[in-house]
């Protein structure tokens, strides 16, 4: 298990350059599509790929150190499932590989529908029927991944968008990103891959659903590490009384607090990555206690330093505040924390295959 994901010159040059990338976007206020071009540039999606199939052969901890910059300045661009699921997927579906030209050169996006209240039910006529929950960037998706059934009638699916039966509604989230709802009307399988099928399909929607919970929690992250140093920041540089807000004990108190919550989610997001990256047993708890944590503690930690900043925080221009509502609006995605309670309680999680 990694320290830190700066355990190597690379790592360090790499978060360097993601950050820097990352403040461009966020400065030029950059909208989804220009930041997903610059993306696709930077050689972001994908980059898990090996170099033989042109990606930058980066780990899993390198992907997530790129995610986790990307939320350091709140982008809009959501790239989750481009940089960690699809490539991920590609090394055990020909289907998937076929497809990772194009995802290098911009022309393909992927979305990972997962399950909503009903889920999606796959027919014995081979029709599948149901609606997602909203899936960030699924809006500008080309391609979308979904499990029909369950059990041994299980299929993980790839559907080409504008395939008869799929429909996707786009919705604005209250952060400014984009997300949609996927619906499938009686779709027919036999006009979409089916690249796995049985328990194989329901184990390996399990780990696509954990990658996808890993990059949310790597954004989540570099948001609450901005929204830390920028009220250490102002408490420091701000007086009242003709002295600084973290003289006072109350203020000193509240920010030991945070950042001990701070560490707290940095120890629980590496335990995730590692064990994403190592496979077996441990993922679905160490990622349901990332989860957890990410849609619960870091909400009400960022909310405490909004108490001890003021009314400035509340602001539009304020950026901490939008910090606030990025995380607001990621607690409630992916089932909420409902989701990792259900996984902690053993309930629909079951073990994961290997990717390796």
């Amino acid at each position: 298990m990694r320290r830190s994901h700066d355990q190597s010159e690379t790592d360090s040059l790499l978060r360097a350059s993601a950050r820097e990338f990352a403040r461009e976007r966020e400065e030029t206020r950059a909208d989804a599509a220009d930041s997903w071009r610059a993306f696709v540039e930077a050689g972001w999606p994908g980059m898990g790929l090996d170099e033989d199939s042109g990606g930058l052969g980066a780990d899993l901890h390198q992907c997530c150190l790129v995610l986790q910059e990307a939320g350091r300045a709140l982008l809009v661009e959501t790239a989750a499932t481009d940089i960690l699921v699809a490539p991920r997927l590609a090394q055990r579906a020909p289907a998937i590989a076929a497809l990772m030209p194009d995802l290098l050169e911009g022309r393909a996006r992927f979305a990972l529908a997962g399950q909503g209240d009903t889920g999606f039910s796959l027919g014995a006529n081979g029709r599948v029927t149901g609606r997602s929950a909203l899936v960030p960037g699924a809006d500008r998706a080309t391609h979308v991944l979904f499990l029909a059934g369950s059990g041994e009638s299980a299929s993980l699916c790839l559907a080409e968008r504008g395939t008869a039966g799929l429909r996707i509604h786009p919705a604005p989230l209250l952060d400014g990103r984009t997300a949609a709802r996927i619906d499938l009307d009686a779709a027919d399988t036999g006009n979409m891959t089916v690249l796995f099928a049985g328990r194989e399909a329901c184990d390996i929607a399990v780990e696509l659903e954990a990658l996808l919970l890993c990059g949310a929690a790597s954004e989540g992250l570099g948001a609450f590490e901005a929204a830390f140093e920028m009220t250490a920041d102002y408490v420091q540089t701000r007086q009242q009384f003709r002295q600084p807000l973290a003289s006072f004990q109350a203020v000193e108190h509240t920010i030991a607090d945070v950042y001990c919550e701070l560490e707290k989610f940095r120890s629980l997001h590496m335990a995730m990555v590692s064990a994403l990256s190592a496979g077996g047993t441990p993922v679905p708890q160490a990622v349901a206690h990332a989860r957890l944590f990410h849609a619960s503690d870091v909400v009400r930690a960022v909310g405490r330093l909004i108490q001890i900043t003021g009314g400035i925080a509340v602001t539009e221009e304020y950026k901490l505040g939008r910090i606030y509502r990025r995380l607001q609006t990621d607690a409630a995605l992916f089932g909420g924390p409902r989701r990792p309670i259900e996984i902690l309680a053993g309930t629909p999680m079951a073990k994961p295959a290997s990717f390796h």
